[in-house]
């Protein structure tokens, strides 16, 4: 069964009586050190590669190749990479879903696509701004759209519903920080898994949903993303909410371990939840020092904070959460190393975090080119033999 990814906060005119959580794509969110476990846990997502969701295409399973939906066939000449990679299945019990047609290296864009509608942040809660751009829409893509999973929300249109069942999140790709959200064809049948393979990322430059694989996903796997960036939660809170916001209970590794290596994700994961509380801790006490011993207690915060995110980073590997989380991990490990005045050590992490982006969001993004350009400025800082860096002890921003 299709479920939401909706990225409304909510939804005052139309009156809704279910609150939906925010989309797990929000990727311009302040650095993780304390108080930002919710910038941590995205991500959506997200290098390691566990198994994925294992298909189910027997027994009346259907395939079709990936045309982009509500193309004519004369409109469609332009190969994209969801036509070469990508193939559309119908499965036994969750509707539509998109399966790899061959083996796929991390980093590789699998899947770009106009957006069938995209709304700026401050349309993006209004029925009637949904309803307007779906009458805009050729016909043959309203017949598609019309086909898009609907979860039936409350006093709502059925065009509205099915918006607000499938949109993603465009916050933190547009600088001028009006992202808003959109709704496109193909992003619409992704599935939702806890343990993602596939990464979302707005394309400003050419207004274009894209995809990419964030680690090695096998040939005849199904991708998935993943809808709620609370990644942190174990299994029955995630579960809970699925059925509440989404109308569905995840079953993938994390979710239904069939090995004894996932039958210890929550474990893990209260791990990762634990970790993150030390950082609100240690961001606290960081943002209260004072007095003529602050710089004695602020090296010990400092310390406490940077060993509490290599125990979270740790257990984001060994859960294969290597997205956006992974990657905000290591934002904040280099901060808290400025805060250190180690310039070393910030520009390893950075370059870390690079990484981690340049295969989630590709080279050209916006977030990519922030991470290079301040990495220019520590290794200028580190180059000029400086152990000092300018920061105050202060929250990170």
């Amino acid at each position: 069964m299709k479920k939401e990814r909706s990225k409304v906060r909510a939804i005052n005119a139309a009156k809704m009586t279910v609150t939906m959580p925010l989309q797990g794509h929000k990727f311009d969110q302040a650095m993780i050190a304390a108080h930002e476990m919710q910038a941590l846990s995205l991500d959506n997502l997200d290098p390691v590669s566990p198994s994925s969701l294992e298909p189910d295409v027997s027994s009346g399973a259907t395939t079709t190749m990936a045309t982009p939906v509500g193309s004519d066939s004369e409109t469609a000449s332009d190969t994209r990479p969801q036509d070469l990679l990508l193939e559309l299945v119908s499965t036994p019990d969750r509707g539509l879903a998109l399966f790899t047609t061959r083996k796929i290296k991390a980093g590789t864009l699998i899947l770009a696509e106009q957006p069938l509608i995209s709304l700026d942040k401050d349309e993006e809660d209004d029925p009637d701004a949904i309803e307007r751009e779906f009458s805009r829409l050729p016909r043959s893509e309203q017949k598609a759209y019309l086909k898009l999973f609907d979860a039936q929300k409350s006093r709502m249109s059925r065009v509205v519903s099915i918006y607000y069942s499938n949109c993603y999140n465009c916050d933190g790709f547009k600088a001028d920080g009006q992202g808003g959200s959109a709704i496109g064809g193909f992003a619409s049948r992704i599935n939702h898994s806890c343990v993602p393979n596939v990464q979302f990322c707005y394309n400003e430059g050419t207004n274009q949903l894209e995809f990419r694989a964030i680690r090695d996903i096998p040939r005849g796997k199904e991708v998935c993303s993943n809808y709620d960036k609370a990644a942190f939660e174990t299994k029955a809170k995630r579960q809970r909410k699925q059925q509440i916001y989404y109308g569905f209970v995840c079953k993938c590794e994390a979710c239904e371990p069939k090995n004894e290596f996932w039958a210890k994700s929550d474990e893990r994961r209260k791990g990762m939840y634990e970790a993150v509380k030390v950082l609100q801790g240690c961001d606290k006490k960081f943002a209260e020092g004072d007095g003529p011993e602050v710089e004695v207690r602020q090296d010990a915060v400092v310390n406490g904070a940077l060993g509490a995110l290599a125990r979270l980073e740790e257990l984001l590997l060994k859960e294969c959460h290597v997205g956006i989380p992974l990657a905000n991990t290591y934002r904040s490990m280099a901060k808290w190393a400025e805060w250190k005045r180690d310039i070393k050590h910030a520009a390893k992490w950075k370059r870390k975090e690079l990484e981690v982006c340049m295969i989630g969001f590709g080279p050209s993004a916006r977030r990519v080119k922030e991470i290079e350009e301040k990495l220019a400025e520590l290794e200028k800082v580190g180059g000029r033999g400086s152990s000092h860096y300018p920061v105050s002890p202060s929250s990170p921003s």
